[in-house]
């Protein structure tokens, strides 16, 4: 059966696109051992001095390198498409499931008519469409009823798919193209130029789509994806990580020494601890009536405070000045500070908030703050 250049060819079948698990992790481990081979295959045989009189120790050397890099490389690959195995599985899982909701919940455009004789068109298949495009498209194909050329077919969003242009080689007039089916095996398809009559005609192999049997696959997959390798390898990244971490620690805290001293002395206050602290001395600057607002609990701890000032001939300026010098330097060796905004004043009263700190990165960063401001 011949069929004209415009028709477009459909699935036979509508692919499913909900798998098994284990379909999943097949075609995951086929890449690893791809993979893998590929890595082998490049790797030079360590040489072997059984049997030779005399050793070339500089090419022993200079050949044995290489040799382990490729092993390294061999390992390292196993090791990250082990660990990365089932955070990718999971991501094509849900890849396939929202394809599968996409091909269940999509709507075929309606009022599609035929170009040759306007009658409306129905739907003979749908299919996903994911080359070309930014996202996953459902296309669907009709028909006419009297079987009129051209076929057409839309995407769930209302736009109509157009084919690629084919220009002639010779006078770049679009050629018509005619398609044939020689055997199941295979396709024929021959393009046609209607000014020029150059043809061109062209055979796709079906056979070659077909899933070739690799008969080393279950030996390679056993060598390659090793449960236990897998996890023994995981297992050294992780201590190797925690060294790294250890040594960070180390440095830092030789970076940071003196710092870290300071930390060491810093009076380590509660919330009822500051307002103990900073009640007498604030009463006999003349500020009474201290008061502590609700803290807000986050990376550090802030409190909101307020107090008045009972010393009349007190301006603004003097009672804000006074106050804020009176919190800093009570609060000099401890793990609180009075933040940056400083102090309001309205009417006598005066507030402000005060940051705790608890980590010891956060006390760090405070006592170096201060070394700065001195």
């Amino acid at each position: 059966m011949k069929i004209m250049m415009n028709e477009i060819e459909t699935p036979q079948t509508e692919p499913k696109y909900l798998k098994p698990y284990q379909h999943y992790a097949d075609l995951y481990d086929r890449y690893t051992v791809e993979r893998c081979r590929e890595i082998e295959s490049k790797t030079i045989p360590c040489p072997n001095k059984k049997g030779k009189k005399k050793v070339d120790i500089e090419k022993l050397v200079e050949d044995s390198i290489p040799h382990l890099v490729r092993k390294f490389q061999l390992h390292t690959v196993q090791g990250e498409r082990y660990a990365n195995k089932k955070t990718v599985i999971d991501e094509w899982m849900a890849r396939d499931e929202k394809r599968y909701q996409l091909m269940e919940s999509a709507q075929a455009p309606r009022d599609i008519t035929c170009l040759t004789c306007g009658r409306l068109m129905f739907v003979t298949s749908k299919h996903l469409w994911t080359a070309m495009s930014d996202k996953d498209r459902v296309m669907f194909f009709y028909d006419c009823p009297l079987k009129h050329v051209p076929r057409r077919a839309f995407y769930d969003d209302g736009e109509e798919w157009k084919k690629l242009p084919n220009p002639c080689p010779k006078c770049g007039t679009e050629m018509d193209r005619e398609t044939e089916r020689a055997t199941k095996d295979s396709i024929i398809s021959i393009d046609r130029c209607p000014s020029c009559k150059y043809t061109h005609r062209y055979k796709m192999d079906l056979t070659e789509t077909k899933e070739m049997i690799d008969p080393d696959f279950a030996k390679d997959r056993a060598r390659f994806c090793s449960e236990k390798e897998g996890q023994e390898y995981l297992d050294f990244k992780y201590k190797i990580k925690g060294l790294a971490e250890l040594s960070d620690s180390i440095k830092r805290k030789e970076e940071n020494k003196e710092s870290l001293e300071l930390v060491a002395k810093l009076k380590k206050l509660k919330i009822i601890d500051v307002e103990q602290l900073l009640g007498p001395v604030l009463e006999a600057g003349k500020f009474i009536k201290l008061q502590f607002q609700t803290p807000e609990v986050g990376k550090d701890v802030i409190v909101g405070f307020s107090v008045h000032d009972a010393k009349g001939d007190r301006d603004e300026w003097k009672s804000k000045k006074e106050l804020e010098k009176m919190i800093k330097v009570n609060l000099q060796g401890t793990n609180w500070k009075l933040m940056t905004d400083g102090v309001n004043y309205r009417l006598g009263m005066l507030s402000g908030r005060l940051r705790g700190y608890e980590k010891e990165e956060d006390l760090l960063e405070l006592v170096q703050s201060k070394k700065k401001s001195k």
